[in-house]
């Protein structure tokens, strides 16, 4: 039996505080991140961010594979992202009339939200509570989305997906260009 090479005792080490910080909170039928232990609130872009450090932990095993079992646990960690990917992509194709209906009203009840029930994947507030057009998330979503895409995980199955990553890159183009008023903040 061959020993492990030091690399690959560090990436254990790093596999373990990925496992204890960010994995063992992702939800086993959506693959959303809570945003807290209390809250079922799963932001877009921390989500985003925090699989990043997943995703980035899986290429490296990739790329450091000397044995079997570290291949299998590349494969492990780029189905995490797969999960969590897709949930993402689940919780906005649940408002693709909205993105419909925003390319023409460019209005912000009509803009995509960026924080979604961790178990449903279903909206945390109503539309007429929200207001953010969400451009640097949805962006930050779809640009991740590509780089995943192109380091060979298969995150978009069908073209129903497609049509809807599609969507999202004409909604960020329409969005770029809406003016959004900022309220002065009160002095106390």
């Amino acid at each position: 039996m061959r020993s492990r090479s030091n690399s690959g005792v560090k990436l254990d080490n790093y596999a373990r505080m990925v496992h204890q910080t960010i994995l063992r909170h992702q939800d086993p039928v959506t693959g959303l991140l809570p945003g807290s232990s209390d809250q079922n609130h799963s932001w877009v872009r921390d989500n985003v961010y925090c699989v990043l450090s997943v995703w980035g932990l899986s290429l490296a095993y990739r790329k450091n594979a000397d044995r079997d079992e570290d291949k299998a646990k590349a494969y492990e960690l780029e189905q995490s992202v797969v999960k969590l990917m897709r949930g993402i992509l689940q919780c906005i194709m649940r408002q693709m009339d909205k993105v419909e209906k925003f390319k023409y009203s460019r209005s912000t009840s009509d803009s995509l939200h960026a924080k979604y029930n961790t178990n449903t994947c279903a909206p945390i507030v109503a539309d007429d509570e929200w207001g953010h057009l969400q451009v640097d998330a949805t962006s930050l979503f779809l640009l991740f989305l590509a780089q995943m895409t192109a380091s060979g995980l298969h995150i978009v199955y069908t073209q129903d997906e497609v049509d809807v990553v599609q969507n999202l890159m004409f909604y960020i183009e329409t969005a770029y260009k809406v003016a959004v008023s900022v309220l002065p903040l009160s002095k106390p």
